[in-house]
């Protein structure tokens, strides 16, 4: 990612190049504009990326800094990506800085694109723009063209080449370190995805106001949630387009009890969510169970998802073991790592997706101990009872991450929970090998 001082010279030294294009303001509500910014971008994508810097006008041979118009909307990093999407084919991601002119003290968005990996084109046209299926490259003028001989194609190719493998040695490479690069945030998501929870636990607390104090169905030693948000998702168009895409997420079930169970079966509409309680009154079953059988989860039509559960160290069917005094070492990696995965899988049957927002709060942590193989006759505690009562935990990934390193996003998310145990330092490896069985079912 381009730092602060890499992005300035092209603010206070301006001067288009093959690698950076000029515009003035641009109003991204209209379709010619947002055809002007997508033929720039995938150009400069297709060249290995660069920069559009916008506010600024030709005079002569220099280009000058000037003010927004008032009656042209500020420009986003969504309504960039928004328009880009709308003609490119295959769609990416752009990042947008801001960077304020020494001189006139004017803010300039600056758009950075990314290198492609295959070449891109233009999915529609708009006259006199941008035209349907047409392959811009940057040429010497600059200009953006499409290729026109066989030497220009050739460039191309080579360029997406050695792009994807720059993009799978980094992902060997963050394996192999068990890092990953960290995401810039996206501004008041983790604040829209806890205001999101806060509705969603609400909405639980009304299901199971009429519960007993005792009741497995309020989780009566602790639980915990989990919250995603599919940052820049466009809204699904109705709750039964939803239900379909909770649906399609749930076909993998890689642990018995998946997060967000009964996605088809069990889902009702509720106001403009879909949610599932699997304590309905009318479920047979329902004296059987313990609390970790007990899920409420709702999602929303523009990619938020939220479940809360209890543990399944409580089971009070095991009289050999206490409830609400362990907490095993082994399932937080199982439960938030099949989390991340459903919804990653959920993730893809959106467009737009930047990032996934992550929360995860565990309650009821106190006098808790870290053990071993709580659910066999052997016991290995794990140091001295927690005396923290809760913790929440919060990142924003990609879709790339969670499917290329998911080990390496987890075990930074998840250790700040374990050191509440007596200081239980979590280990990469650990992490690792348990996502491993955790895909494979074991």
């Amino acid at each position: 990612m381009a730092s602060r001082e890499d992005l300035r010279p092209l603010i206070t030294e301006p001067r288009e190049d093959l690698a950076s294009e000029y515009k003035d303001w641009l109003d991204l509500t209209l379709k010619e504009h947002k055809a002007t910014l997508a033929k720039a971008a995938i150009a400069l994508a297709n060249h290995g990326g660069g920069y559009i810097v916008i506010g600024f006008e030709e005079q002569g041979q220099t280009l000058e800094s000037r003010p927004r118009p008032e009656e042209i909307p500020e420009i986003t990093q969504d309504s960039v990506n928004a328009a880009v999407h709308l003609y490119a084919e295959p769609k990416f991601q752009c990042a947008m800085h801001v960077e304020s002119h020494p001189d006139t003290h004017v803010p300039h968005p600056i758009v950075i694109i990314p290198s492609a990996t295959v070449p891109v084109m233009s999915r529609r046209d708009h006259q006199g723009v941008i035209g349907q299926n047409r392959c811009y490259v940057r040429k010497p003028g600059p200009k953006s063209e499409d290729p026109r001989t066989s030497e220009e194609w050739r460039i191309l190719l080579n360029r997406c080449v050695r792009a994807t493998r720059d993009e799978m040695l980094e992902s060997i490479r963050s394996i192999i370190t068990g890092s990953v690069e960290t995401q810039d945030s996206v501004p008041n998501a983790l604040d829209d995805l806890q205001d999101y929870c806060t509705a969603a636990r609400g909405r639980w607390e009304e299901k199971v106001r009429n519960e007993p104090d005792d009741s497995p169905a309020r989780f009566p030693y602790g639980y915990y949630e989990m919250a995603f948000s599919l940052i820049g998702a466009t809204p699904a168009n109705s709750l039964d387009e939803l239900r379909n895409r909770l649906s399609d997420a749930g076909r993998v079930d890689l642990s018995g009890w998946p997060p967000f169970l009964y996605a088809s079966g069990q889902a009702r509409p509720h106001d403009d969510f879909v949610e599932a309680w699997l304590g309905q009154p009318d479920h047979n079953d329902r004296r059987h169970r313990e609390s970790y059988q007990y899920d409420f989860w709702r999602a929303s039509r523009d990619g938020k998802l939220y479940t809360i559960r209890g543990y399944r160290e409580d089971d009070e069917r095991d009289h050999n073991k206490p409830p609400g005094r362990m907490f095993h070492v082994t399932l937080p990696i199982w439960r938030v790592g099949e989390g991340l995965l459903f919804a990653n899988r959920f993730a893809t049957t959106f467009e737009e997706v930047d990032q996934i927002a992550v929360y995860c709060r565990f309650a009821g942590l106190e006098n808790r101990c870290l053990v071993s193989t709580p659910f066999l006759n052997a016991l290995l505690r794990m140091g001295d009872p927690c005396s923290t009562g809760e913790i929440i935990l919060t990142g924003q990934i990609t879709q790339q991450q969670v499917q290329d390193n998911l080990a390496e996003v987890l075990h930074p998310l998840l250790r700040p929970l374990y050191e509440k145990f007596d200081f239980y330092e979590l280990s990469f490896d650990q992490v690792a090998k348990e996502l491993q069985h955790l895909r494979r079912g074991l």
